[in-house]
């Protein structure tokens, strides 16, 4: 039996409940990977942790004395 969570899930994602877990799990990874794919195509995938690298990276430098 679906708990709440896997109810909640299935409300966002789809009008028709899933047939079982193996089910959700297969349209849930299926959706990642579009995902995945989209960012990757727009070379936006992990833009928020290169951009907290670089800007890590500028203030290190910035303290730097030579």
């Amino acid at each position: 039996m679906p708990n709440q969570n896997d109810l909640a899930v299935e409300r966002c994602y789809r009008s028709t409940p899933f047939s079982s877990d193996e089910e959700r799990l297969e349209y849930l990874f299926k959706l990642y990977e579009k995902m995945i794919q989209e960012e990757k195509e727009k070379n936006t995938l992990f833009e928020k942790e290169k951009k907290k690298k670089n800007r890590e990276r500028r203030k290190r430098n910035k303290n730097v004395f030579f």
